[in-house]
């Protein structure tokens, strides 16, 4: 059954006694929901699919979240209004904004958007980089978009601007549509998914090397209440059985991150049943995670990414009209 994000279900699961974990998981098979092949986006040479092959994350790998999106050109002001956004006052630091790209520091975006609004571009690619903490932010997204640079095989025309206006760092990149041909600039599916985000950990990572233990946990810990798919999540997953079954049962900690690990894990899934993802057996460090664990979360994700950009939007029409 599938569930909507903001309906979820409760499994409604009794106290599970000691030594009847056997018998409760025959009647629970009927949870398991089969999953087919995932259709893989067509890659192709121009749109990232030439781009070297990056090691997958690890427990100890840097993160960096990113978010592309793209914004056709309506030569209706659109564009130049949303670089007159980010340029806005104290989204950067004190007084109004200024961008950056390959070369300049202080870079007028609205001016910049505006000429390429003008013009007959088809599109402007938005992206939103936060990499891990630690990081200067300028020279990373020079070495990012050279990366793309190589991985898309064109020279990329852009300006960015990094906020601290949020709890994490960040940068807009806006870039324009357009390859050195004059052809238009297409990203594939999976390298908007996880190849530029892959190409900015890996950057993170050789400047900073790996995370460190307690920056692990810490990071972790911050996913505990998250309405959104984390790595504890995932840490979950991996734990579950094939009746989806998460046990602690007999656990004995070998160090006192293991202990951190587990009792994160533990929290996280008595906030899960809080939002109807999973349900304890009794007192038993036993729980059962709803099959709708994972698309759930995800969804959720997306749904406050939609508010978020509506609100945005709405802001940047004020921010015009102002």
């Amino acid at each position: 059954m599938v569930t909507r994000a903001d309906e979820p279900a409760s499994l409604g699961l009794g106290r599970l006694g000691q030594g009847k974990r056997d018998k409760t998981l025959s009647w629970l098979k009927h949870l398991k929901t089969s999953t087919g092949p995932r259709r893989q986006s067509r890659s192709t040479k121009g749109g990232g699919g030439n781009r070297h092959q990056r090691r997958t994350a690890h427990l100890y790998g840097r993160r960096s979240i990113v978010k592309a999106s793209f914004r056709r050109n309506q030569h209706n002001g659109k564009w130049t209004g949303h670089a007159r956004y980010l340029a806005r006052e104290n989204a950067q630091h004190q007084g109004r904004g200024l961008g950056f790209d390959a070369e300049h520091d202080e870079i007028d975006m609205p001016r910049t958007v505006q000429a390429w609004e003008r013009g007959d571009d088809k599109l402007m690619w938005s992206i939103i980089v936060a990499p891990d903490d630690g990081l200067d932010l300028k020279p990373h997204i020079r070495e990012l978009v050279e990366g793309m640079e190589r991985d898309l095989g064109t020279p990329l025309q852009w300006t960015a601007i990094d906020h601290r206006d949020t709890d994490q760092d960040h940068v807009h990149l806006l870039i324009r549509g357009v390859r050195d041909d004059g052809q238009e600039l297409t990203l594939d599916r999976d390298y908007i998914r996880t190849g530029i985000r892959e190409l900015s950990q890996a950057i993170a990572e050789q400047h900073l090397g790996p995370r460190s233990e307690h920056e692990m946990l810490v990071a972790r810990e911050r996913g505990i209440e998250a309405n959104h798919w984390t790595d504890l999540d995932r840490a979950i997953q991996r734990r579950e059985d094939a009746d989806l079954v998460v046990s602690y049962q007999g656990f004995h900690p070998w160090s006192e991150a293991a202990q951190t690990r587990v009792r994160q894990e533990m929290d996280r899934l008595g906030n899960l049943e809080q939002l109807g993802l999973a349900s304890r057996f009794g007192q038993e460090p036993i729980w059962q995670v709803s099959s709708e664990h994972e698309q759930t979360l995800r969804q959720m994700q997306r749904d406050h990414d939609i508010i978020k950009s509506r609100a945005r939007q709405q802001q940047e029409q004020e921010h015009e009209l102002g």
